[in-house]
């Protein structure tokens, strides 16, 4: 796993818990050609604990040790060795292989070899991003279908819709914490973008809420969500200022202008409420919109922006227009 990378633990995390699920799957046939037999416990006690990221034993009785890493570590080939000599003086008769499966969106330029005065040493590196992998599409394993989405898929429309018919299947607390783990491992291909958009609007359909810390924590929809609240920020604290104006000693011509602006103010915050709505759902429908544009309160339009954010539904939106406007 990464040591230092620029992803957030929280991928780091989400990789680990997945990686159990992975002892039964289509993926690790793929890249090995063979069924494992058993898991094999990854800690090796010494005076600095290592922990390698998954070790199987194989239907052959070698030794497979895979890695699994998020961007390239000039230091990695240098760890494989050091994992080799510890996961070999426990299997001294057997077979080992080692394998990295790398996950990242760059290039990768890790050196996997090296040759020096009576040593020879080599690991495989498998770049998931090139590796055709439909194959996975069939898996009812829904760890291959998670890593699925890294791989060359060329049925991506396939693909999504695999994933959310296998979520549909899993009790719902299982469903939401799969459904956030396809989420942070698309957070490490921000290229992934349509993928990350549609897949974060299955969440009303599959009964996953959502709260605001989760949905900062991906990429595009996140940024989106950050940039609005500042924008919210920023209008509140002008709005503040122009208000603390009004109540001095304002002229009626300056007055005459404090309005317009707040009008302006009005007709953003309605707007940016349309573009939420629409991100979240892909429909702004016209009685709502109409709705909207009714409330000429910038403190209730602020409420629902708030509240919209997270709001699971169509329903739940029209709910809370009613319920906001009464006040």
């Amino acid at each position: 796993m990464d040591q230092e990378n620029k992803h957030p633990q929280k991928i780091d995390i989400t990789i680990r818990d997945i990686i159990p699920s992975f002892s039964e799957s289509a993926f690790i046939r793929m890249i090995t050609g063979k069924n494992y037999k058993r898991v094999l416990n990854s800690v090796f006690p010494s005076t600095k604990e290592r922990r390698v990221d998954l070790l199987l034993e194989l239907e052959d009785n070698s030794i497979l040790h895979i890695e699994f890493q998020t961007s390239n570590d000039k230091d990695m080939l240098y760890r494989m060795l050091e994992y080799y000599s510890l996961i070999k003086s426990h299997f001294k008769d057997r077979s080992l292989y080692q394998k990295l499966i790398y996950l990242g969106e760059d290039e990768c330029n890790m050196e996997n070899s090296f040759e020096d005065i009576g040593i020879s040493y080599k690991y495989e590196i498998i770049d998931i991003k090139y590796i055709q992998c439909d194959s996975l599409i069939e898996s009812n394993n829904i760890a291959d279908i998670t890593f699925a989405f890294l791989c060359n898929v060329k049925d991506r429309e396939k693909l999504f819709k695999k994933a959310v018919a296998k979520l549909k299947e899993l009790p719902s607390k299982e469903r939401s914490d799969w459904f956030k783990k396809i989420l942070t491992l698309l957070s490490i291909r921000p290229k992934l973008s349509k993928e990350i958009i549609d897949f974060y609007e299955e969440a009303p359909m599959l009964e996953i809420s959502l709260t605001i810390d989760d949905i900062k924590e991906w990429p595009v929809v996140g940024k989106l969500v950050k940039e609005l609240e500042q924008e919210a920020i920023l209008k509140g604290m002008l709005e503040g200022e122009l208000k603390g104006k009004l109540k001095g000693k304002l002229e009626g011509r300056l007055e005459g202008k404090i309005e317009g602006k707040l009008e302006g103010r009005l007709e953003e915050k309605l707007e940016d409420i349309k573009r939420v709505i629409l991100t979240r759902f892909g429909i702004l429908p016209e009685d709502i919109e109409n709705r909207l544009s009714k409330i000429e309160d910038l403190e209730k339009l602020n409420v629902i922006f708030d509240k919209s954010i997270t709001a699971n539904s169509i329903d739940e939106i029209e709910k809370l227009i009613s319920e906001t406007t009464k006040r």
